[in-house]
C-alpha cells in the first residue's frame, strides 16, 4: 500500500502550480478517493502531481492519474467533488519526520525547576518547531539539560501541554542568523530543545501540523515561480 495513514493531500498542474487541497479516503494499494471542496480549472485535469500528507512516511509526492471529477451533494446543500486517483510514479519523499522543521512565532509562557526552584510565567517565544523539538528565546538564564514545560496553543491543534529538554544555548549575537532578522533585545538567549516524555497521539499532531504548515510553505513558494 503506497499510504498508511493519510487524509490530506494537496493537488498540482504536472507542471508543479497548486490547483487545491484535497481529503484522502478509501486507500487502496495504487490508488485512493480525493475529494475538494472546490475545484475552478478551465479544463479537465486528467493528470496532476499529488504530495500526499502521509503522519507516518512523510510528504511523498506522486504523478497521479485521475478519473472525471464527479459532483456530490452535502446535508448542508453544497457542492464536493470527488475523483479515484491512481498513482504512476513517485516524485519524492520527505521521509524522515525530524527532519521537517517549520519557521513560526508563537509566543508561550513556561514552567521550569532549576536547582529544586521551581518558576513560572516565564515569558519566551518558539521560533520554529519540528516533531522532534522546538527553538525559542527568553530571558530567562537555563543550562543544559534544564526542561521547561508550556501549553502550546494553535487553531491547528488542540491545547498541548509540552515537555522540552535544553540540548543547545545560543546567545545574543548568534540569533539574527536563526530567527532571520535583528533581535533587538539584547538580553534574550536562544535554546534549541528536543521534546521529552511526548506521547504518542501529542506527536502525531504536531507531525501533522508540522506537515501541513511545510504544505502550506511550498504552496506559497509555488505561487511565486
Amino acid at each position: 500500500m503506497f499510504l498508511t495513514e493519510c487524509r490530506q493531500a494537496s493537488i498540482y498542474t504536472v507542471n508543479d502550480v497548486y490547483v487545491c487541497d484535497a481529503a484522502v479516503s478509501h486507500i487502496e494499494e495504487d490508488s485512493a478517493i480525493l475529494t475538494v471542496n472546490k475545484l475552478h480549472i478551465d479544463t479537465p485535469l486528467t493528470q496532476a502531481h499529488v504530495t500526499f500528507f502521509d503522519s507516518s512516511k512523510g510528504l511523498i509526492t506522486y504523478s497521479c492519474e485521475f478519473t472525471e471529477f464527479k459532483k456530490s451533494m452535502r446535508s448542508t446543500g453544497t457542492e464536493q467533488f470527488f475523483t479515484r486517483c491512481t498513482v504512476s510514479e513517485q516524485l519524492s519523499v520527505m521521509q524522515r519526520r525530524n527532519d521537517i522543521k517549520v519557521s513560526v512565532n508563537i509566543p508561550v509562557t513556561l514552567s521550569s525547576k532549576i536547582q529544586g526552584r521551581s518558576l513560572s510565567d516565564i515569558a519566551a517565544t518558539i521560533w520554529n518547531i519540528s516533531a522532534g523539538g522546538i527553538f525559542f528565546t527568553s530571558r530567562q538564564e537555563f543550562k543544559t539539560g534544564d526542561t521547561v514545560d508550556f501549553h502550546f496553543f494553535h487553531p491547528d491543534l488542540p491545547s498541548l501541554t509540552l515537555h522540552a529538554e535544553i540540548l543547545r544555548i545560543q546567545e545574543h549575537h548568534q540569533l539574527r542568523k536563526i530567527i532571520g532578522s535583528e533581535v533587538k533585545d539584547t538580553e534574550l538567549i536562544g535554546y534549541g530543545c528536543r521534546f521529552v516524555h511526548l506521547p504518542a497521539q501529542a506527536e502525531s499532531q504536531i507531525r501533522n501540523y508540522v506537515f501541513r504548515q511545510d504544505l502550506i510553505h511550498r504552496r506559497w513558494i509555488s505561487s511565486l515561480d
